[in-house]
This record gives C-alpha cells, structure tokens and sequence, in this order.
C-alpha cells in the first residue's frame, strides 16, 4: 500500500512530491557519460529527470552523432515504453544526473491517474515530433 500511496503522490503532486521518501525508491544516479538507454535495446523503463543533462544520441557508423540535450523536467524513454519497440537513441548522462526510474506498471499508475501526466507526455511527445521534423527539412 505504502507503495501505490508514493505512486499517486507522484502522479497528483510532480515536483511537490519530490522528498527523501520518493527519490530513496525511485531515484536513479547517473554519472558523467554513463548510459541511460541504448540504442537497440527493449527497456521498459522511462526516466523523468530531475537533475543535470543528457545527450539524446544515435549511432553513426562507429560514432555517436548528438541529436538534442535534455534536462530537468523531461521524460526519457517514453516512445518505446509505450509501443515496446526498441530504443531508437542512445541517452548518456553529460555531466551527474539524476532522475526517476519508472517501471510499466508504476508509471501506468501514475498516467491513468492524473491528467497532469498525460499532458506531460503529450508536450513531450510533440516536442521531439517538432525537432525530428525540424531535423528533416535541414536534410
């Protein structure tokens, strides 16, 4: 119970509901170039990072090509945890990170709870919709 009580914490509250209790079961540190996601695998696993920035990048012959920087605020991960297909970015920490590490089920919590969350996933959604289109047109 005290479980799903910290879930819709989370989904009611956000930012407010970032304390000790919150970040000690789903706070997740990432230092200094160390991976997030990888591109090619199946995770079902989403991020909202709450501190730093991470490069969002994609595999150019034996290279990695930086496509955008994210920081606090965004959620990482969300394309393929919802359709299960496999990452399509290679997301590495620039700098000390830390995020929120959200399961299938938690998150689903958490989504279907508050409308906060679905307008959260939309913005984000259409913002990298925006600048793959934007990426597009440079080509």
């Amino acid at each position: 119970m005290e479980s799903y009580d910290e879930i819709m914490k989370i989904a009611f509250q956000a930012e407010d509901a970032l304390d000790a209790k919150v970040i000690q079961r789903f706070g997740k540190r990432f230092h200094d170039k160390q991976v997030l996601i990888r591109e090619g695998e199946i995770q079902q696993k989403i991020y909202w990072v709450i501190s730093g920035e991470v490069y969002v990048t994609q595999k150019v012959g034996e290279k990695y090509r930086v496509m955008t920087t994210l920081g606090r605020g965004e959620l990482i991960g969300e394309m393929s945890f919802f359709d299960k297909s496999v990452r399509s970015a290679t997301v590495i920490a620039k700098g000390n990170v830390e995020t929120l590490e959200f399961s299938t089920e938690n998150f689903a919590d958490i989504y279907a709870a508050s409308p906060l969350w679905s307008r959260r996933l939309m913005v984000s959604l259409a913002k990298r919709i925006r600048f793959m289109v934007e990426k597009l047109a440079t080509i």
